[in-house]
């Protein structure tokens, strides 16, 4: 299919993001540059917050992200044929730019094929290189334009590469003072709770490939956690990321009389005073919230082993990486880490040291990450690519 000439090249931007995260950035992103650019039109891959900031959504890639190798593989048809419909398009609409918003497996490949037909590509929220592919910034450098890094210590690992590089600032404190949290539920689930008993989260991931791993572990710490001195009497809230997610959440949940809620996850985080979380945003998006958590994830044995050849950080969590020491604790692994992380869980409880410790150790995460403005920021450096 041909497009009108008015619509080809112009003031079209094609913008890519998988995963919630990276639908939610991208929106606000999207609403900074369409201030700065007014002019211009949206369209691409993205997740309903993206939508509703007004772009065109060719297709939801937010909502069914996945992870790990055998699930990627299973979804290897479906993947390829959403990368030839964006090849074709940025082909015959020649968009004045292409924004990739992480989501590294997809949008690095697209890179490529952009860049070879002359398109702009700005890449927003870097893919994390500097934890398992060092060797790959050589490569950005030569299909990217401009890279926009959101953590200090991301724009010295491009330093040597060649790629123009702007630390715009972590977008997460912009991010959480444009929510409003529903008062009215965190006092409901704060209500009645025993004297001296915690509140505790449950946070088991934002893909069902990963939501299928963790829920039976995060389940059964919750009921060690239960069964220990100080913590009989916990209540446990599942921060459920959709609801076709519930089903397979709640099939793990018998004996614990757990309370699921949907599209919640910062009133979980205010309402809690513990939390077991997946890697990823949400460990910062905890920290934020300065609720004492811990860190687990499960990997296949494929998995672990490459990452046990691969990986060149000493941290997972992205809060311990910017805390740049191990603050929260970390369970990463093949089998189940139930008991340690209900051993974690009790002893930030019940050892008030070790929980102020955490605490202030969060403190200074959240100062770290404070950085007003960052969507305005990334989106004058894209508007001044455009001319």
């Amino acid at each position: 299919m041909r497009y009108p000439a008015a619509m080809v090249g112009g003031r079209e931007v094609w913008i890519v993001a998988g995963e919630p995260s990276g639908d939610t950035h991208a929106a606000h992103l999207l609403a900074a540059l369409a201030r700065y650019a007014p002019d211009i039109s949206f369209r691409g891959y993205g997740g309903p917050r993206m939508r509703d900031a007004g772009m065109d959504v060719l297709h939801d890639l937010a909502s069914d992200a996945i992870m790990g190798v055998f699930p990627v593989v299973a979804a290897l048809p479906r993947i390829r044929r959403l990368f030839r419909r964006a090849v074709t398009e940025l082909r015959e609409r020649r968009p004045a730019a292409l924004v990739l918003v992480d989501y590294p497996g997809f949008n690095i490949r697209l890179a490529a094929r952009a860049h070879a037909m002359g398109i702009p590509v700005i890449y927003y929220i870097s893919p994390q290189v500097w934890a398992w592919a060092r060797w790959r910034t050589k490569k950005l450098a030569r299909i990217c334009d401009l890279m926009l890094v959101i953590l200090p210590f991301e724009a010295e690992v491009y330093r040597d590469s060649g790629l123009e590089t702007v630390f715009v600032g972590h977008p997460l404190m912009d991010h959480l003072r444009t929510v409003d949290h529903d008062t009215d539920l965190i006092a409901r689930l704060r209500k009645d709770v025993p004297e001296g008993a915690p509140v505790v989260g449950l946070f088991p991931g934002s893909r069902r490939s990963v939501v299928a791993s963790l829920a039976p572990v995060f389940a059964d710490a919750a009921r060690r956690l239960r069964a220990r001195e100080g913590t009989r009497d916990a209540r446990i809230v599942v921060a459920c990321a959709q609801e076709r997610f519930r089903p397979l959440i709640e099939s793990h949940l018998h004996g614990l009389d757990a309370t699921v809620l949907v599209g919640k996850p910062y009133e979980v985080m205010e309402a809690a005073d513990l939390a077991l979380t997946s890697s990823g945003t949400t460990t910062l998006e905890i920290a934020a919230h300065g609720t004492p958590f811990v860190l687990g994830y499960r990997v296949s044995p494929v998995m672990y082993a490459l990452g046990r050849m691969l990986v060149s950080v000493p941290h997972i969590g992205l809060v311990n990486l910017v805390a740049e020491r191990s603050l929260v604790p970390e369970h990463i692994g093949v089998r189940s880490f139930a008991r340690q992380a209900a051993d974690d869980l009790h002893r930030l409880w019940i050892d008030p040291e070790a929980r102020q410790t955490q605490v202030a150790g969060l403190a200074e995460v959240r100062d770290k990450l404070e950085s007003e403005g960052s969507y305005d920021r990334a989106a004058a450096a894209i508007a001044g690519r455009l001319g």
